[in-house]
């Protein structure tokens, strides 16, 4: 009796490890998105931690606690949003577009856009700095930068503009 326990707990043991196999391997396609996602919200955390450190704000367990939930359900819409766009849209997208799980894509561009906004709300909130007028002076200078190339490489004067 207690061989024939063993050898059924060994299979039961068996076919779960396979099917939990089978289901990753399912949802592989999506694990880059899944880890960005739990990357975004991590480092939204983690700069909210700073914040409320810097400006002398509480941190409670209640609120910590919610970010575990924020994980589970925004990588369950995703797992979600995967499972319809595989079986159903997918194939009325392709023919349209030629991106492959378009939604899936869609979704998680805007839950990450969602962090990236929190992240720079907090970093602004210490620093006094916006990450996104930042950037835009970074890409006005790099395509000074470029045109001023441009006038080296056609031996124009890099204050005219080069076509």
């Amino acid at each position: 009796m207690r061989i024939q326990l063993s050898i059924l707990l060994a299979t039961i043991q068996k076919s779960i490890v396979e099917l939990l196999t089978v289901v990753g391997a399912f949802f592989l396609p999506i694990s880059g998105i899944l880890f960005l996602i739990v990357f975004a919200i991590i480092l939204d955390t983690l700069t909210g931690i700073w914040k409320s450190k810097k400006l002398k704000i509480p941190i409670t367990s209640r609120k910590l606690s919610a970010i575990v939930s924020k994980i589970m359900l925004y990588e369950v819409a995703v797992i979600g949003f995967y499972l319809i766009d595989f079986w159903i849209l997918n194939d009325i997208v392709m023919k349209f577009f030629s991106v492959p799980l378009m939604l899936t894509k869609i979704l998680s561009l805007v839950l990450v856009s969602i962090e990236a906004v929190s992240i720079s709300e907090n970093y602004k909130a210490v620093k006094d700095i916006d990450i996104w007028a930042a950037f835009k002076r970074l890409l006005a200078r790099s395509k000074e930068i470029k045109n001023d190339i441009d006038g080296v490489r056609y031996k124009q004067d890099s204050s005219e503009s080069s076509i």
